[in-house]
């Protein structure tokens, strides 16, 4: 029996060897071994010029996303770093919206009314207020001249290590791997592995990522990262129910502080900044509370309540509370008249007549 088990591990690790080698000389990934791995300071990020496909959460139908050479969100060839006088939007999951037909996504709706303005979506899911401000950073040599930042419930519980300083001063957490991951990243059967992973994942799954091959150092650095060593930091959930005193006043406190130091570092750029505020009673009461910690001069919008009292304007899906195509055309609406109020000229959206365009959009799918 002894034997038996030597013979197997012996046979294994000689094959392993034997692939290595082939692939060593033979396969594509020689190029990816020559670097390390390291994750982004934020958790979560969309690989460049990626397609991602996301089955809706009504119907069966298949949402096709698309993520340019920047990484960003994009219905156009145009890279979005070619892109002049952009108003960016960013924020979570509600700002990516993945789900959503490219027809009726609040983005890509804008985009064909407002004149002299491109509206590029920054968006990603899982994202909090300090990844939102990585994400900014990551981005700000973009032509940017607006920033909408839409605050959810739970963006004050922040994801990453970093931190923020009422004196306006901040520090970024640099993520690291260690050693035995950093080996892993040398080896060229890692990423045969990661290939056939994606491979496996797009005839199994109907929501799944095409990558190019060239992302796969930054999409395993992240998931290890993510997976090893993240740690689950979001104290700041949910306030009204779970929450100490002290760390209630710390929490206000640190959304505080990252908003001010997000709005100057967004000044210091030219760029005006603006917070969105999700319509929910209970979090516009916690965010104006925050902004009575001390003066400030942020400005932000509270989006109108129907986005949160409409049924009609979510997914049906019990695991999936996003705004569907309904509720991007009152999202898109709802933009387009803060739009004005900042002097962005846009043409009116119809937005009976999109709301007609869905009704027919489900239709055909049933």
């Amino acid at each position: 029996m002894k034997k038996n088990i030597i013979l197997l591990i012996s046979s294994i690790l000689i094959s392993i060897f034997l692939l290595e080698f082939y692939l060593k000389f033979f396969g594509k990934y020689q190029n990816l071994t020559k670097h390390n791995l390291s994750p982004s300071e934020a958790i979560y990020e969309r690989a460049h010029s990626s397609n991602h496909n996301y089955k809706h959460p009504d119907i069966n139908y298949i949402i096709q996303n698309y993520y340019d050479v920047d990484g960003v969100k994009n219905f156009e060839k145009k890279p979005t770093s070619s892109k002049k006088k952009i108003v960016g939007m960013f924020g979570d999951s509600f700002t990516e919206n993945i789900g959503v037909d490219k027809e009726f996504e609040y983005s890509n709706i804008l985009n064909q009314y407002i004149e002299n303005y491109n509206i590029v979506n920054y968006g990603v899911g899982g994202y909090s207020a300090d990844q939102v401000f990585i994400r900014y950073l990551k981005y700000k040599h973009h032509d940017i001249k607006y920033l909408f930042y839409l605050l959810m419930p739970g963006d004050d519980g922040f994801s990453t290590k970093s931190k923020f300083y009422s004196d306006g001063k901040y520090i970024i957490d640099q993520p690291k791997l260690n050693i035995f991951f950093q080996a892993i990243g040398k080896l060229n059967i890692t990423y045969f592995i990661v290939d056939i992973y994606y491979v496996l994942k797009s005839i199994l799954s109907d929501s799944y990522s095409s990558n190019e091959t060239r992302n796969y150092n930054s999409i395993l650095s992240n998931k290890i990262y993510k997976q090893f060593y993240h740690q689950d930091l979001k104290k700041c959930e949910h306030l009204e129910i779970k929450i100490e005193y002290k760390d209630f006043i710390d929490c206000k406190l640190g959304l505080f502080n990252l908003l001010k130091i997000f709005q100057s570092e967004a000044e210091s750029n030219n760029i005006e900044f603006f917070v969105l505020v999700y319509p929910d009673p209970n979090f516009v009461n916690f965010f104006e509370e925050v902004l009575k910690i001390d003066e400030n001069n942020i400005s932000y919008f509270i989006l109108d309540f129907e986005l949160v009292n409409n049924k009609k304007l979510v997914f049906k899906n019990l695991f999936d509370k996003h705004w569907n195509e309904y509720g991007n055309i009152v999202y898109a609406n709802n933009l387009q008249n803060i739009f004005s109020q900042l002097g962005l000229e846009s043409k009116k959206i119809d937005i009976n007549k999109f709301f007609k365009k869905v009704d027919t959009f489900y239709a055909n799918q049933d």
